[in-house]
This record gives C-alpha cells, sequence and structure tokens, in this order.
C-alpha cells in the first residue's frame, strides 16, 4: 500500500492493483488512512521545506524518490513524507568516494537553511540524511556506528536509498558506514558484523565507504 501512495508502482503493477483497489473496501480503507496521516504530517512538521532548501541551495531539480525507511529513533514524521527529493550538487567532492565511483553525501538542517555537510563531518544537532549517490552496486546498506553499537539508517535497493536521522547520542563522534554490494546483504549481520569488527567485518566482495559524524557548532 505504501507504493501506491509513494507512486512508485508502474505499468501492469500500477494497473493490477488499482482494479484490486476497485473492489477491496479494507485497502480503500487503509489507502484513506495512510493519505490522511500523510497530510497530517505535511501540515505539522513541514519537512518539505528541508527538501526544498537543498534544492534551492545547490540547484539541482527534485525527483520522486523511494519512500524514507526508519531503523533507528528519528523523527517520526520524516518517515512518513514520501516522495519528497533531496537535490544534488554534483560536486567531487561531497563524499568520501569508492573506487567504482559512489560516494555519499550528508545534508543538515540549520535553522531554515540546509547546508551540504564537508568531509570533515562536523554537524550540530540538527536533523540530518545521508544520501548514496552513483551507486554501482544493486544493495545497500546504511549504518550509524558509534564506538560498538551500531544501527541501521536504511537497507535496500542502491539505487536512490536516503537515510534521514538524528544523531542523539551520547557520542561526540561517529562513523557512517555504507555497505554496498551485488548480492542481497542481510541488513541486522552487517550491522552486527560492523558493530564487532568494524569495516572489516562486511561480507564479502562488498564495497564500504566511511565518513566521519563529528559534534561540533552550527
Amino acid at each position: 500500500m505504501w507504493e501506491v501512495v509513494a507512486g512508485e508502482l508502474s505499468g501492469v503493477e500500477r494497473e493490477r492493483m488499482q482494479a484490486h483497489l476497485e473492489g477491496c473496501a479494507r485497502c480503500q480503507e487503509a489507502l484513506r488512512e495512510i493519505e490522511a496521516e500523510k497530510a497530517r504530517v505535511l501540515r505539522d512538521v513541514p519537512f518539505e521545506r528541508f527538501a526544498a532548501g537543498v534544492a534551492e541551495k545547490l540547484a539541482a531539480p527534485v525527483a520522486p524518490r523511494r519512500a524514507w525507511r526508519k531503523f533507528v529513533p528519528i523523527a517520526a514524521a520524516a518517515a512518513l513524507l514520501i516522495g519528497i527529493g533531496i537535490g544534488r550538487s554534483g560536486r567531487e567532492g561531497d563524499g568520501v568516494r569508492t573506487k567504482g565511483g559512489t560516494s555519499t553525501r550528508l545534508y543538515q538542517k540549520v535553522g531554515a537553511e540546509v547546508i551540504a555537510v564537508g568531509p570533515d563531518g562536523v554537524v550540530g544537532t540538527g536533523p540530518l540524511q545521508l544520501e548514496l549517490a552513483s551507486p554501482d552496486r544493486a544493495q545497500a546498506v546504511l549504518l550509524l556506528v558509534e564506538g560498538n553499537d551500531a544501527s541501521v539508517l536504511y537497507a535496500g535497493p542502491s539505487q536512490a536509498a536516503r537515510a534521514p536521522f538524528e544523531w542523539v547520542g551520547p557520542a561526540s563522534s561517529a562513523t557512517l558506514v555504507t555497505v554496498l554490494s551485488d548480492q542481497p546483504l542481510d541488513a541486522e549481520s552487517v550491522r552486527r558484523a560492523v558493530a564487532e569488527h568494524g569495516t572489516a567485518g562486511v561480507p564479502e566482495g562488498s564495497e564500504v565507504i566511511a565518513r566521519p559524524l563529528v559534534r561540533g557548532k552550527r
């Protein structure tokens, strides 16, 4: 049902779902509830300004994206704001880059503005979003690692992968680890392995992107 709200279905799948909805009162009610909740969140927590701010700052077009997935305590509203795009800068220095050309980019909301976080990873207390750019592997797991503790921010297809989150732990520094693979990744297994062994614990054949996260003043 979330795919319907997010506009992710196309072609035969969309037609099949539409035909099912026309005759299923239960699914119609579920869809109405989701739409109502989405409208409430958009009204009460206008994160669309967050997305619009990035697009304006980086002069990039906003495109519909996959629904955000929530695995750690983040702003609950962010997980419901389906399809809100975050612009990309296209600058080579915006993230840590693998040999294959994949990079990660980190954005933070600071007051009314949205800024791209530099390679030093210094951030304040505002909402953050990690985005995967130009992935050359099919699957991705995005992790927030604090010491021996790791949390899954996103797990799924690497294309358009993004993870909104708030860094609220007590640590003064952390690491954002992205694991990429052409094979399916078990997010929980990857999380445990990275928490215990660091990036050396990722599945064999995977690519890894690691970037620092440091508490500062923004």
